[in-house]
Parts: C-alpha cells; sequence; structure tokens
C-alpha cells in the first residue's frame, strides 16, 4: 500500500488510511520517507511504555522540513543572532527530560490550573460577549484561536498588548511541522522565533529581577537539587508550551462545534448540566487528534507487533490513528460524548512524555464550552462539507469554521 505523508488528500483526512493499515499492515513502512508508521493502540502504547527502546530524541529533522538550498545561508544568518535549538520536553530523554519535567509540574500544580481557570473564564465570557446575534463569524478567529492566546498571555504574566505577537509566534513554530513551506515562509517564520526570544529573554530577566505570582516567575525560580534553566533554554521551553496549549485547544474547540452542530440536543444537555463540558472536551480531542503522531528512534533491535525494527530505525506513533482504534472505541469514527473508555485514546501521548499542557488544553476547551451554552441557542456552521485542515501529516485541525450565531433570546 502506497501512503505519502505529504499527498494534500491524505493530510485533509488521514483517517481511512490510517484504518485501512490498522487492519492490514499496523507497522507500514514508508520506503520514500525511510521511517515507520504505527497505527495500532495496542502497539503505540506499547513503544510510549518503553521510552528506553524508543526514544524521544534525534527524530527532529523527520518532524520538520528543511529549509531550500538557496535560503540556507539567509536561514543561517538569522538563526545565529538567537539561541541554538535546545530540546525541551518534546525532543528529549532522561535525564534532561526529568530536568525540564520536573520544572513544568510544578508550574502545573493543581493550585495553579485552578487560578489559570478563573483567568480562562474571564477571557472566555469577554470573547462570548463579544458574538452578536445574527452574525456571520469565523468561530475560530473569533472564539477558538483567541481563547489559548489571550489565556496564555496573562497566565505567562505579559501584557494584553502581547496577544498578537503570542498568536504570530506560535504560528512560526508549527510552521515546518509535517509541510514544506516557500522560501517566504520559512524566511518569516525564522525571523518571528527570533523576535520571539529577544521579547522572552527580556522578560525572564525581568522576573529574576522582581518575581511576581505568574509562570515565567516560576519558570525562573530556584528549585532544590535541580540546576537552573538558562534562557538559551527556557526560550525553547516557552515555545513549546505555546504551541502545546494554543494548537491544542484550539482545534478540540472546533472540532467540538463542528460536530455540535449536528446534535442541538447535546446544546440544550449542556445548559442544563455544564459539566457535560468534559465529556464534549474529552470526545472532541480523541476526534481531532490535533497533534497526529509523534516520531521515535528506535535504540535497540526490537520488534514491534510482528514487525522487527533494527536499531536506529525512525517509527511515527500515530496518536490520532490509536484513538481511533475500533478494539478500543466502538464507532471510533462517530462523536459520542461519555462514550466507553472515554480517556483511553492517545491524543495527548502516554507515559513519561505525555503532553505537559494536557490538563490545560482540556480545561480551557471545557470552559469555552460552558461559556457558549449559557449565552448561545446554537452555532450554524456554514458550508460543512467545505471546511478544511491545515496541511501536515503532524498537525491535525481546521483552519476555519464559518458560523451563524443564534444567541439566546433574553426571558
Amino acid at each position: 500500500m502506497l501512503v505519502d505523508p505529504f499527498d494534500p488528500a491524505f493530510q485533509q483526512d488521514p483517517f481511512p488510511t490510517f484504518a485501512r493499515l490498522r487492519s492490514t499492515d499496523p507497522v507500514h513502512y514508508i520506503a520514500e520517507q525511510g521511517w515507520y508508521m504505527v497505527t495500532s493502540l495496542d502497539l503505540i502504547r506499547e513503544a510510549l511504555k518503553h521510552p528506553g527502546v524508543y526514544a524521544n530524541s534525534e527524530v527532529a529533522s523527520v518532524r520538520r522540513t528543511e529549509p531550500p538550498a538557496e535560503i540556507a545561508d539567509e536561514i543561517a544568518a538569522l538563526r545565529a543572532q538567537g539561541f541554538p535549538y535546545v530540546p525541551a520536553l518534546s525532543l528529549n530523554d532522561p535525564p534532561r527530560h526529568t530536568r525540564y519535567r520536573s520544572l513544568i509540574t510544578r508550574a502545573f500544580t493543581p493550585r495553579a490550573l485552578a487560578y489559570m481557570e478563573e483567568i480562562v473564564e474571564g477571557v472566555a465570557a469577554e470573547l462570548v460577549a463579544g458574538l452578536t446575534d445574527g452574525a456571520t463569524v469565523d468561530i475560530i478567529e473569533e472564539l477558538a484561536r483567541p481563547l489559548p492566546v489571550y489565556a496564555i498571555v496573562r497566565i505567562l504574566g505579559l501584557d494584553d498588548s502581547r496577544r498578537a505577537d503570542i498568536a504570530r509566534w506560535s504560528d512560526a513554530a508549527t510552521a515546518s511541522l509535517g509541510r514544506r513551506l516557500s522560501n517566504d515562509e520559512w524566511l518569516a517564520s525564522e525571523r518571528e522565533s527570533l523576535d520571539f526570544q529577544r521579547a522572552m529573554v527580556e522578560a525572564l530577566d525581568d522576573r529574576r529581577r522582581a518575581p511576581r505570582e505568574d509562570l515565567l516567575s516560576a519558570l525562573v525560580a530556584p528549585l532544590k537539587d535541580v540546576a537552573p534553566l538558562s534562557n538559551g533554554e527556557l526560550v525553547w521551553l516557552i515555545r513549546e508550551l505555546l504551541v502545546a496549549g494554543n494548537e491544542t485547544t484550539t482545534r478540540s474547540i472546533a472540532e467540538a462545534l463542528v460536530h455540535l452542530d449536528n446534535r442541538p440536543e447535546d446544546w440544550e444537555r449542556l445548559r442544563k448540566d455544564p459539566e457535560l463540558a468534559e465529556q464534549v472536551t474529552e470526545e472532541a480531542i480523541r476526534l481531532s487528534s490535533p497533534v497526529l503522531g509523534m516520531f521515535r528512534r528506535v535504540t535497540e533491535d526490537t520488534v514491534l507487533g510482528d514487525t522487527p525494527l533494527p536499531e536506529g530505525a525512525i517509527v511515527f506513533l500515530g496518536y490520532g490513528a490509536g484513538s481511533r482504534d475500533p478494539a478500543t472505541f466502538s464507532d471510533p469514527d462517530e462523536f459520542v460524548p461519555g462514550r466507553e473508555h472515554a480517556r483511553d485514546h492517545v491524543a495527548f501521548g502516554h507515559g513519561i512524555h505525555v503532553c505537559a499542557g494536557a490538563g490545560l488544553a482540556r480545561m480551557e476547551t471545557a470552559v469555552a464550552l460552558r461559556a457558549l451554552a449559557a449565552a448561545v441557542d446554537r452555532l450554524e456552521v456554514l458550508r460543512p462539507e467545505e471546511l478544511t485542515y491545515v496541511p501536515s501529516f503532524f498537525l491535525h485541525g481546521l483552519i476555519s469554521v464559518p458560523v451563524v450565531v443564534h444567541r439566546i433570546e433574553p426571558a
């Protein structure tokens, strides 16, 4: 079976291909790319449970495309003005990974998440109040995208004037993940990366001089028995947090709203019982799988399922495929909030490399749904058959979702 991860048709809807591979060749070698695609939930979990065999490091080159040779010197000159890339959580293994993880664990305690939820609720209320009855809007631009961006600005402790900057920087950070860029796109993304680094260094140095009650201050605060991270390490960690939070939340909210368009009864259920937002959120995350998978490097000769894997082999663990495995999820392509095994998906990964921002993404999506249910009777999705996804085999999410807003009529 020929699989081309750069094929536009595959990138728009990879799930039929995932299903065929899962039933016929769940550890499929893609010769043109030189790596294996894993589509069975059990095999994905098996790999994630053994990080010593399936390492997270030295896979950056297959996740991202490389700039064309004709602009390589320009790219190198831009990168030389900033910090050299240092892998943070997503491309690291113990013991370096443990150092980063301990810092993030302290920053995302239950108490910290409760504080963050208050911020997110305020942002959600502000954005939902701005939705005019009868208006046609792109709900991604009006709610799903700004919500995590505005929230992370306040969580980090940045001024609200940085909202547009955070959005641009997040886009630049994901630009080359699983897709090919034009020369202009490459240069623009590198300039944004440099701008981001300079702004973060200024903010981090400020927090060292005068700590506040914010995430940046938590990241620079001394830790017992753990060496502090330098600015050159922290800028890459913060960038990873931006991407993990913004991408997952935006895509999950959009996916939930598209599915709810066909289920008006669920809007009514949400109004009567706001706690159902957690069930809708979990199902939207499972179906959307904003990160379709992660790469791993095999550190020793091994066998996954029935497939021998040599030392040095690269495998793509298809989170989006595993999260629709019919062996675990009945009617896996259907939107069923509250389904059995709802949280057995791997949209956030599993094991020591599970997404550090998973709790924040879940909370932000549920808060958005509750805020909408309290104010909106329905968001009518226009031309759902024309909705398109980000052109990437690595990230998966709707680009635009035009809706007509139907607010609840005042009593």
